[in-house]
């Protein structure tokens, strides 16, 4: 990470030394993604800024074709800046998007991507949640082993150095457009396994194949932060991935161990040498990888860290003194609580912390529904 410098903006000081787990005047405020339905009120005008709802309307504004996104693509910068700087927040984070052109318009909500008589998948888009997801998948032929094969193949031919600019090329756009005010972190690069069936079958049919593609992927999240680096804007990727539930991993930790840990084993050494920060992220009780991903692996970040599975910061670091957090207010507190619990909790994050190495937000998103007054509160807590 680079030197503090006093002529950076005081967020960008704040966050850098954050990273450093060195003493800040408060905890740099920071959240994964906020719902456009939540934006939209705090702006008082239509925004489209992260979750599902953002999806939808990036998919939407392809199907009206390129001129109708490129549209789109400005106004989503504008109301990802305004939001940010209405909710005074330090890291301005580029949320996932879905940068995907549909094949066709099904009705206002429903779209096709992929060709009707090739492989396929309708999306839908539920405007009471503000969920946009698969509610039919066409039939695979090929067995999740071939399919497997041929991405690990793909991905092997991939000029890793024309991949990782490609990949922090958003990013990059937005520190240049707004480093000078916010930190500002993009880049997302995934070691392991998701949570589609076929994904997990294959750790048992195909393990030497999930181990390899790992490693694959850990040589992508390598090449990334070397570009992040010789791009000159913050040295922050993240990772991991979905992989817990309340109760724990839904693969056991053995498999973890045995297939997607030497991924982390290979880039982790790597990226720390280099100064650039990775941190993990999943939902859920992850207790039993604890000592894998942030111990073996020493993976420096834990974000979307889960209070609700008794992932707390106390707790975490008892375990972990240095590790650096990327928030811990419950999510699913902030929606449905009070603002009175929202700032108790908030309030006892900090406290927590230690007031070092800790970005203060929820753990996962704001998501619709969430009343302006939890998110005062939350973001009050000083």
């Amino acid at each position: 990470m680079a030197a503090l410098s006093d002529q950076a903006h005081p967020r960008v000081n704040r966050c850098r030394a954050t990273l450093a787990c060195q003493p800040v005047d408060r905890a740099p405020l920071y959240t994964p993604a906020i719902s456009c339905v939540v934006a939209s009120e705090i702006l008082g005008r239509p925004a489209h800024t992260g979750t599902g709802s953002l999806h939808y309307a990036e998919v939407a504004a392809w199907a009206d074709g390129a001129a109708a996104h490129a549209d789109f693509e400005g106004r989503f910068y504008e109301d990802l800046v305004a939001v940010h700087r209405a909710l005074d927040l330090d890291v301005l984070r580029m949320p996932w998007r879905m940068n995907v052109r549909p094949e066709a318009r099904i009705d206002e909500f429903t779209f096709r991507i992929g060709p009707e008589d090739g492989e396929h998948a309708i999306w839908q888009f539920q405007p009471a949640t503000g969920d946009f997801s698969p509610c039919y998948l066409s039939p695979r032929h090929d067995p999740p082993e071939c399919r497997l094969r041929r991405e690990i193949e793909r991905l092997e031919a991939t000029d890793l150095a024309a991949f990782a600019q490609v990949e922090i090329a958003p990013t990059v756009d937005l520190w240049r457009r707004y480093g000078a005010e916010f930190f500002v972190i993009g880049a997302s690069q995934h070691i392991g396994v998701g949570l589609d069936p076929d994904e997990i079958e294959v750790m048992v049919t195909a393990p030497e194949l999930v181990r390899r593609r790992c490693l694959v992927q850990a040589e992508r999240v390598i090449a990334v932060g070397r570009a992040l680096l010789a791009a000159g804007c913050p040295p922050v990727i993240f990772g991991g991935g979905d992989l817990a539930g309340n109760h724990g991993p839904f693969y056991s930790p053995r498999m973890f161990r045995d297939l997607v840990l030497p991924g982390y084993l290979r880039a982790l050494p790597v990226l720390n040498a280099l100064g650039v920060h990775h941190f993990f992220r999943s939902d859920g009780n992850l207790w039993s990888l604890m000592d894998m991903i942030f111990g073996e692996a020493a993976c420096p970040g834990y974000g979307e860290t889960d209070r609700d599975a008794t992932m707390t910061v106390a707790a975490v670091r008892a375990q972990f003194p240095q590790l650096v957090i990327w928030g811990n207010v419950s999510s699913s507190l902030l929606a449905r609580g009070t603002a009175a619990e929202v700032r108790a909790q908030a309030e006892a994050t900090l406290a927590e912390s230690g007031r070092r190495g800790y970005f203060q937000g929820c753990s996962n998103a704001l998501i619709q529904g969430t009343p302006l007054a939890n998110i005062r509160a939350m973001f009050a807590a000083r």
